[in-house]
């Protein structure tokens, strides 16, 4: 049966009749009206009543898609992941393809919860939707997919920490510890709290519940995981003040605090850092002071029409070192590498320097905080949420100094969770940490907790070296190459441990012992030798050390000539400097590897002269590094000398005495590799 083309106007009405409900349902006016309110409320940062009004929505519209993902975003605030990841799901499965963004917010949720299985499932599925790797949001992915293979490749680790929480811990937030020893004293632990001031009334944070500012408090420490029953606030109302106050700092002697006060009239959405002295008679803190050398400036935009004005910078978490000579800070000043970094300073007389920032390999484009450098003055503590963490913000650990940091380590499990751990201090050779965390168990919305490192049998450890010996200039395997194992005594002698004779491989490998430094010496024939120095310092887990420790030997070229860097001469003299000396020193070295090979020592002039005279000159140049070598134990049959005059000069003509010094150098060519 056919229909007839006038039965079609009448079936399309019918069809449009039969959608009209559906559309109307799909726009429902309440629920289009309450989800417009709702998100007024949560504009206005009020998002309890934003989320009673969000849920409305959904139960007169289950499949709105903005009503879910913005219940997800606040349930994540209020630390309720569970519920949050359940509507961040939601929404995807209400429009999988609606905003790409999405499945990085369920990924950040899952990696939360510790499940790094479906993080990284999530993240991949943002990238396969955003597809743009210049992103951020895309870059994001890519560090939390980092983030969660380095996770699960600590899961199984054996822990080399102990972790509690501390006894002094609220129902309240309590974070950001910092060690107080006030000598004839009792010794201290300062934290900053928001747990509430008995018999008064405390002002609530209107989104989390709790009491809205923190004040500095200290705890007696009577030996590393235990504290009085006592908690003390600081009375003084200018330090610990009606608005956000903490954390804070102190220099070795205890008697100078460097700290926070937040919300001010003066820095209204900010913090700013402040000096306070200690009076060992009166024993209390004295009137805080403004750090004008600190506390910066930015420019901010103020309305729609683009109108900028100049407003303090956000200033927190100050850590000043125990001489007080240097104040570590975190900011969100201009100059930086992302939203906070960490910045440093220098006390110059009674002021301080201009605030540098500590660089990209410790700050990244996202957040920096709770600097601590530790007190034999070689490592910085900090938190991040911008290098591969296990969670949210983690702790890490950089060697160096201002500088010259290493690439930052994740501090691991336990003293890293999935959630966010921040704000350590570390003492006793670095063996016992405090730090602050949100992992669930704890007593409040943040607690304080002890970390204590277990100790390690080094000689149970298990640690080798292993490498492949190749060509430089091809990178293939040489086979049958030889690898000899030197240790470095603490006399500065060293001792030969072990040849390794490689295969067609060329691969070979060492056991090792900790806390030792070593080289490894690659030779094979027909190649000049190399070596690779490294040591096990700090190593306190099963390992294998790869350093790169691919030892890359050159070719050698018969009679091809091989410049020596610095062995020049002065004007018509054949005697050598003392700036020759180091480089004569590794052309020893490179004799005493490379025992089969002669050598002859080409000398040459500048161009200034008679060739006879030149010729002599070089000759006697030549024969001086000769002379040189024998006296230092070199075999003289494996040497010779030629005197090649200004016949090969590297520059010509020679328009000044920079050339004319530049020609004036000894070369080494390789005649043989027969010497027995």
């Amino acid at each position: 049966m056919t229909t007839s083309y006038n039965t079609w106007p009448r079936l399309s009405l019918f069809i449009m009749m039969l959608a009209i409900p559906v559309a109307m349902l799909a726009q429902n006016p309440k629920a289009e009206k309450l989800l417009s309110k709702a998100d007024l409320y949560y504009q206005a940062n009020d998002k309890l009543r934003s989320q009673e009004l969000y849920l409305e929505v959904l139960e007169l519209d289950e499949s709105n898609y903005r009503a879910s993902y913005q219940l997800g975003k606040i349930n994540r605030f209020f630390k309720n992941y569970r519920e949050a990841s359940r509507y961040f799901r939601k929404a995807s499965e209400i429009d999988p393809n609606k905003d790409p963004s999405i499945w990085l917010e369920i990924g950040l949720t899952y990696k939360i919860l510790g499940n790094y299985r479906k993080a990284k499932e999530a993240f991949e599925d943002f990238k396969k939707r955003n597809k743009d790797p210049e992103s951020e949001e895309y870059k994001r992915a890519e560090l939390e997919i980092a983030g969660c293979e380095l996770a699960e490749s600590l899961i199984n680790k054996k822990p080399n920490w102990r972790v509690k929480s501390a006894s002094f811990n609220s129902a309240a937030g309590d974070r950001f510890p910092a060690y107080l020893d006030q000598r004839q004293e009792d010794v201290f632990l300062a934290f900053s709290s928001s747990r509430p001031l008995p018999n008064k009334r405390n002002k609530r944070n209107s989104v989390t519940g709790e009491p809205k500012d923190e004040d500095i408090y200290f705890v007696i420490k009577e030996n590393d995981t235990t504290f009085s029953a006592d908690v003390e606030r600081i009375n003084y109302k200018k330090i610990n003040t009606k608005t956000n106050n903490g954390p804070a700092s102190f220099t070795g002697d205890g008697l100078t605090m460097y700290f926070t006060i937040c919300n001010t009239k003066q820095n209204r959405d900010g913090c700013s850092i402040y000096e306070s002295k200690y009076d060992p008679v009166k024993k209390r803190w004295g009137k805080p002071s403004f750090l004008e050398g600190i506390n910066g400036e930015k420019t901010v935009i103020v309305n729609a029409k683009g109108k900028t004005k100049e407003a303090p910078t956000d200033d927190r978490q100050p850590f000043i070192t125990r001489d007080g000579r240097t104040l570590f800070f975190v900011s969100d000043r201009p100059g930086g590498e992302g939203a906070f970094d960490i910045w440093y300073s220098r006390r110059v007389g009674a002021g301080w320097s201009a605030p540098e920032n500590l660089g990209a390999n410790i700050n990244s484009p996202y957040n920096e905080y709770s600097p601590y450098f530790n007190e034999a003055g070689n490592a910085l503590y900090f938190s991040s949420d911008g290098h591969p963490s296990l969670g949210g913000t983690d702790l890490f650990k950089s060697a160096g100094s201002i500088g010259n940091w290493s690439e930052p380590e994740n501090m691991g499990i336990p003293l890293n969770s999935s959630y966010d751990d921040f704000g350590g201090i570390w003492m006793d050779e670095d063996s016992l940490a405090y730090f602050s965390s949100d992992r669930p168990g704890g007593n409040g919305s943040y607690d304080v907790y002890w970390g204590m490192a277990i100790p390690v049998d080094l000689s149970k450890l298990n640690v080798a070296v292993k490498g492949v010996i190749r060509d430089k200039r091809t990178k293939d395997p040489i086979p049958f190459a030889t690898a000899t194992l030197y240790e470095f005594e603490k006399d500065g002698s060293i001792t030969e441990l072990g040849t390794f004779n490689t295969t067609e491989d060329a691969r070979y490998e060492f056991k090792l012992k900790v806390d030792r430094k070593y080289k490894v010496l690659g030779n094979a024939r027909e190649y000049l030798a190399n070596e690779e120095e490294f040591d096990t310092q700090d190593i306190r887990e099963d390992r294998t050390i790869i350093k790169n420790i691919d030892i890359e030997l050159e070719p050698i070229i018969i009679d091809s000539a091989i410049y020596l860097d610095n062995i020049y001469y002065d004007f018509d003299k054949y005697y050598l400097r003392p700036d020759a000396i180091s480089e004569l020193q590794k052309l020893i070295t490179l004799l005493n590897q490379n025992q089969n090979i002669i050598v002859q020592m080409g000398s040459h002039t500048d161009t200034n002269g008679s060739d006879p005279y030149n010729d002599n000159l070089s000759d006697n140049r030549a024969k001086a590094v000769v002379a040189f070598l024998v006296d230092n134990g070199i075999n003289p049959q494996r040497l010779s000398w030629f005197g090649y005059g200004e016949r090969e000069p590297l520059i010509f003509p020679e328009l000044s005495d920079e050339d004319e010094q530049t020609n004036r150098r000894t070369e080494l060519k390789i005649k043989s590799i027969d010497f027995e």
